[in-house]
């Protein structure tokens, strides 16, 4: 008879299996695609205790969010990242580029493949392989460097020329090529030693990733009170500090922003949840600017970008256009969008063919800081309006002080 310690009692004395031993059920990370998946640390399910999230749980959905659990105490989360249709293209690419397509099963023929190869981890090879899942450029192919495509391969790889080398392979490839977040995390929650406002990542299953629950998404804050809210945009401002000053190595620059892409958890920290649209900067690659000498407001950020997606040759003066990660929050996020509604799509270029109906669900009705104290209604207001527009080169940099200066009085 089976120890009874491992299993729970009914209400009507029966027993039953509990949900973390080895028969829960996890069909839904598709284990079974391994390698050709995220990678293989399933017991962090099991472990975990993770119950599947409700058909009806529509914020958790719309995240990838597929399952919650605990680990050590932590609440963590495995999310998808990925719609069927990209990992499909995937399978299909590994199929005809492998010895034997007619007969392929992506799974083990992955092993076969270029994707096991170092030509995987070449740059012009990488700059085009988007392709191959997506419908548009990942943000992390435009400007990703070979040192950071090395630091990162050591994550994965732990001894050359052997079988686990060839699977490990396979995980980052698969992480590079269908959803960069798999790879961010990892590398800058266990192995940086700048301390990051990101989720922790703690490993992957099949094509789940397991991460740390960072708490609800900056919509969820919209009706709370002002000090609350005020607070809330200080650490959006200090976090793109982080991004920008803190690595000695890495500059972190993101594309899209919006609240659902933001948290604040339990002890009221904000942190950046989604990072497939982030590109990683090496300070090696790019031009270091002392001061700004022209002003840049959206249509200049806006043909930037269109010339990032265009040639990567433009990587080397991306120091220059940091501060427009500042104008996005402060137009996107911060701004009172019933007076600016202009502002809700402030910069944006890309085409988010994939998803395009969810995006557009997201568009903010208000902005963080609406209806704020009458005594900084209008300081503030000036102070958003400056972030947004800057009227002296530099100008930027220096209102956000301001903005935050305004915000902590409150």
């Amino acid at each position: 008879m089976a120890n009874q310690r491992e299993y729970l009692v009914t209400d009507q004395g029966g027993l039953i299996k509990p949900p973390w031993t080895d028969e829960v059920e996890i069909s839904w990370a598709e284990a079974e695609k391994c390698p050709a998946c995220f990678g293989d640390t399933c017991e962090l399910l099991h472990r975990g205790n993770f119950v599947k999230a409700h058909s009806g749980s529509d914020r958790y959905l719309k995240k990838g969010i597929v399952s919650t659990g605990k680990l050590g105490g932590v609440v963590v989360i495995a999310k998808i990242l990925n719609e069927a249709g990209a990992w499909q293209r995937y399978e299909r690419f590994i199929c005809r580029t492998s010895p034997r397509p007619h007969m392929c099963n992506a799974s083990s023929f992955i092993l076969e493949t270029v994707l096991v190869t170092d030509i995987a981890l070449k740059l012009p090879w990488l700059r085009e392989a988007w392709k191959i899942s997506h419908a548009e450029k990942s943000a992390l192919s435009l400007c990703v460097s070979g040192r950071f495509l090395q630091e990162v391969k050591q994550l994965y790889v732990e001894s050359e020329g052997t079988g686990k080398d060839s699977v490990g392979r396979a995980f980052l490839s698969t992480s590079l090529l269908l959803n960069e977040e798999a790879v961010l995390l990892r590398y800058f929650t266990t192995k940086s030693t700048t301390l990051w406002p990101f989720p922790k990542f703690y490993g992957a299953c099949g094509r789940v990733i397991v991460v740390e629950h960072a708490g609800g998404t900056l919509d969820t804050f919209m009706d709370s009170p002002w000090e609350v809210r005020a607070d809330i945009a200080v650490q959006l401002l200090q976090l793109i500090g982080t991004l920008i000053e803190k690595d000695p190595d890495w500059v972190l620059f993101f594309l899209d922003v919006s609240l659902q892409n933001f948290a604040v958890d339990s002890r009221g920290w904000a942190r950046l949840i989604d990072l497939d649209d982030v590109m990683v900067i090496d300070r090696r690659t790019v031009v270091t600017h002392e001061e700004q000498a022209e002003m840049c407001n959206e249509q200049c950020y806006m043909d930037f970008q269109q010339k990032l997606l265009s040639d990567q040759y433009h990587c080397k003066d991306i120091l220059k256009y940091t501060p427009m990660m500042y104008a996005s929050i402060c137009a996107r996020l911060l701004s009172n969008l019933h007076k600016h509604p202009e502002r809700r799509k402030w910069g944006e270029i890309r085409e988010y063919n994939e998803g395009q109906s969810a995006k557009e669900e997201e568009r903010p009705d208000k902005g963080l800081l609406h209806d704020p104290p009458d005594e900084i209604r209008d300081p503030l207001e000036g102070a958003l309006g400056q972030c947004v527009h800057e009227t002296e080169p530099g100008g930027r940099l220096k209102v956000v002080l301001t903005l935050q200066q305004i915000l902590e009085m409150t």
